[in-house]
């Protein structure tokens, strides 16, 4: 498929590769989403019917009743009286934290006495959701996550967040070359892009390739790699405080799964008004990229950086733990009657949720205590 209609970020991208000569597919993926004025998230793409993509939020408000639930339950573990933070990162326009606020303040005003929201996101629209208004003096927006103070936050999670980090492409090439990373390079008429190859100089990209069986791959095998984990991770371990959860929802492979024979052209995708695109480099700033978790990597980079493991299940189980005791009190309150709208519309959207299948993750990490 050819990429020559113009857009905006395609044309900027087309001017830097003029000047340097090449870019790598994480440079490219990096300018095609969050380029501060041109990028498809910086744009305002929004989930749902209306944008490129589903995610748990866009289902209903379900999700956020059963995070508030969850949050709710790791206050309790808490001193009642000392004060409570919660960061979501990655909000997108808030209707997350505008569900789990709600629910918050419905079932738990003792939690809400004593708590602190703060929102990161730095996409177009990011936390103008109506329905954040009733919550305007309540949460906070940190434009600078590294601003955050050390060990001041009880929990922070992401949804659907780590998946659209730039990654690196690269591509085996049999075991007398090894590895190349893909780039991004100009057709001989200027005006479209098209893929490239060159050694590789990273030497962190290189140390993790080195670990990657290669038994089994054919010449032109492609995969990819997430290089901003780490120091992701790293930051949210420095804010939380010593017994805080770090909890990360999203689609990825486990185990030892992700890089495999069978995968030959690896996981990266492009979404455009819910279809797949199958030319990465057309129409950027238009349209999604996305590539699934490793989450075997990123459970290395989590207990590299001193986290500790606490679960790692498939969002539907997690969901129906969270769920357990709002169901047996919405089958508390039917005692034998049929449920009304609202109940059967909550019951739908749940179903929904679990339904999602068993790519969707969600890892639980948490900061050790001292001398625990």
């Amino acid at each position: 498929m050819r990429n020559d209609s113009p857009s905006p970020a395609k044309e900027g991208i087309i001017a830097r590769i003029f000047c340097e000569g090449t870019l790598t597919f994480k440079e490219f993926m990096e300018a095609a989403l969050y380029h501060p004025e041109l990028g498809y998230y910086t744009t305002g793409p929004r989930p749902g019917r209306q944008g490129d993509f589903f995610t748990n939020v866009s289902i209903g408000s379900v999700f956020g009743d059963l995070l508030a639930d969850y949050v709710h339950a790791l206050w309790k573990l808490n001193d009642p009286h000392e004060p409570f933070t919660i960061l979501e990162e990655g909000g997108n326009t808030g209707a997350l934290a505008g569900d789990l606020l709600l629910r918050l303040y419905a079932k738990f005003p003792a939690l809400c006495k004593q708590f602190r929201f703060l929102a990161s996101e730095r996409m177009a629209h990011a936390m103008t959701d109506p329905r954040l208004e009733p919550f305007a003096d309540v949460w906070e927006q940190i434009d600078d996550p590294f601003a955050i103070a050390p060990d001041t936050v009880d929990v922070a999670y992401s949804n659907e967040l780590l998946d659209a980090f730039p990654v690196h492409r690269v591509v085996w090439e049999g075991p007398e070359v090894g590895w190349r990373e893909c780039t991004v390079r100009l057709r001989t008429n200027g005006q479209s892009l098209t893929w490239d190859s060159q050694p590789i100089t990273h030497p962190l990209l290189n140390s993790r390739l080195d670990r990657i069986d290669t038994a089994g791959f054919q010449p032109g095998h492609l995969t990819e790699v997430n290089l901003d984990l780490g120091p992701w991770l790293q930051r949210h371990f420095r804010t939380l405080k010593p017994g805080g959860t770090l909890l990360i929802f999203d689609y990825g492979i486990t185990g030892n799964a992700y890089h495999t024979p069978s995968r030959p052209e690896g996981t990266l995708r492009a979404y455009h008004q819910h279809q797949l695109s199958r030319d990465l480099l057309a129409h950027p700033g238009q349209q999604d990229l996305t590539a699934h978790v490793d989450f075997a990597e990123l459970e290395r980079d989590a207990t590299a950086k001193g986290f500790e493991l606490v679960r790692l299940v498939d969002q539907s189980r997690f969901l129906t733990e969270c769920a357990r005791d709002a169901l047996l009190e919405m089958e508390r309150s039917l005692d034998g009657k049929a449920p009304d709208a609202a109940q059967e519309k909550w019951f739908r959207q749940f179903r929904q949720l679990i339904s999602m299948g068993p790519t969707f993750k969600v890892l639980e990490l948490r900061k050790p205590k001292p001398n625990a």
